[in-house]
């Protein structure tokens, strides 16, 4: 006959078991590998303190497009445009206006962007981009979006949005891009906290990018549009 002390330490070590047998499943699940997709998503906002019709000046007759991605540690090494539309009908002036840089045109274009990635983790050396940009007096929007996956990078979208300001220039710039990658569960939450990091850190590149691009321009009185050969 077994004694209720006995039935008792049998109970405690079946329970004892089966928590033990848990807390292995419960480890091997966290840290079992699968596929996650990560979503780096940002925005980032400032004001520059130069007119607004010398900023979209430098931004439409320099290699604004290449000084920013290089900037961020990607190389742009081919740029095609596919479509340009330019309505003139709101100047009156336009060839003295553009001489002058107050253009009052808008206009409308549709580029095809090569750029070189450098970040081994993403495994692809290239990225196909479309940039829809979008150029009024007072105002630009220009977006960028890749056009199929690179690697693990499986999405990839930035925003620049300008306007003209108090004797200045507001800009606002986004990114959401989109990662795969082999992860254990647990470590999830860190890997999207760096996801995110990542793409807060992207725009910081840019805002940098873009203070050094006007800086190297803004006291030139006369900027020509660069032709490409």
């Amino acid at each position: 006959m077994i004694s209720p002390n006995r039935n008792a330490v049998i109970s405690l070590g079946w329970w004892l078991s089966i928590a033990l047998l848990g807390g292995i499943g419960i480890a091997a699940w966290g840290f079992s590998r699968s596929e996650q997709a990560l979503h780096g998503v940002a925005e980032r906002s400032f004001t520059m303190d130069i007119e607004f019709d010398k900023f979209r000046q430098i931004l439409v007759r320099t290699d604004a497009t290449a000084a920013i991605l290089e900037h961020g540690g990607m190389k742009l090494i081919d740029e095609k445009t596919d479509a340009v539309d330019i309505d003139l009908s709101n100047d009156s002036r336009p060839l003295r206006n553009a001489l002058r840089g107050k253009s009052k045109a808008n206009v409308s274009a549709i580029k095809r962007l090569t750029v070189q990635l450098n970040d081994p983790q993403v495994n692809a050396t290239e990225l196909f981009l479309s940039q829809d940009c979008q150029i009024h007096p007072d105002s630009i929007q220009i977006q960028t979006t890749s056009d199929q996956p690179a690697g693990e990078l499986k999405a990839y979208k930035t925003t620049l949005d300008s306007v003209r300001a108090n004797h200045g220039t507001e800009v606002k710039l986004s990114m959401d891009m989109t990662v795969d990658v082999l992860i254990s569960r647990m470590f999830l939450p860190q890997a999207k906290a760096r996801a995110k990091k990542a793409a807060e850190e992207s725009l910081e590149e840019q805002e940098s990018a873009i203070r050094s691009l006007v800086s190297s321009f803004d006291g030139k009185a006369l900027i020509l549009p660069k032709v490409k050969l």
